[in-house]
């Protein structure tokens, strides 16, 4: 049976704030100076613990609204014309309109519930799976002696980059065999 979406939202909230929290915790049994952490909020921008646990509860409370918004309030990012590549098509479930994928990485959609619903379908999706890394990472930490060996920055920050790209990947990929099929529907309905 399927799960109804007011459950998968629970759940995926829970774990979300689950997984945040038990991160922060380790993180302080670890380093309570914040002298070994490789966030880049810390690494790079210096924070302490107080800017860094604001930033990050911000930043988790807009994905839980973002999540909340594509789940409940669902809008329709795909296009209604035919004949988009699947390269325009990531752009536009993200702007709104026609262009390139890497658009992605520099522009900003105009219509803030777009980008609340895109945000929404997949950085909380990367959330989870982030939560999934740093709780394994942790747990391997505190119980595996072999693990503190080969442990670093480069790989968990690697199995992110690459799992979040891959769920990106994946969730277009779904969207556009969607898009697919009902723009191929529309085209063989007949004009009345």
């Amino acid at each position: 049976q399927k799960m109804t979406k007011r459950s998968k939202f629970i759940i995926t909230t829970a774990w979300i704030l689950f997984s945040r929290s038990y991160d922060a915790y380790c993180t302080n049994q670890l380093t309570p100076d914040l002298s070994k952490e490789s966030n880049p909020l810390v690494s790079v921008l210096g924070m302490t613990w107080t800017p860094l646990l604001i930033t990050i509860g911000l930043l988790t409370i807009y994905l839980i609204y973002a999540y909340y918004i594509s789940v409940f309030k669902p809008k329709d990012l795909l296009p209604k014309e035919q004949g988009y590549t699947f390269s325009e098509f990531i752009a536009f479930t993200y702007l709104g309109r026609k262009d390139k994928w890497t658009s992605l990485l520099y522009k900003f959609p105009k219509d803030i519930n777009r980008f609340n619903q895109w945000m929404g379908h997949n950085l909380t999706q990367c959330l989870s799976f982030a939560g999934l890394v740093s709780t394994i990472m942790w747990l391997l930490i505190n119980n595996l002696d072999y693990y503190q060996t080969i442990h670093s920055a480069t790989l968990i920050y690697s199995i992110l980059i690459i799992g979040c790209l891959a769920i990106i990947y994946n969730w277009n990929k779904t969207m556009f065999r969607k898009y697919l099929t009902e723009t191929n529907e529309n085209k063989n309905e007949p004009l009345t």
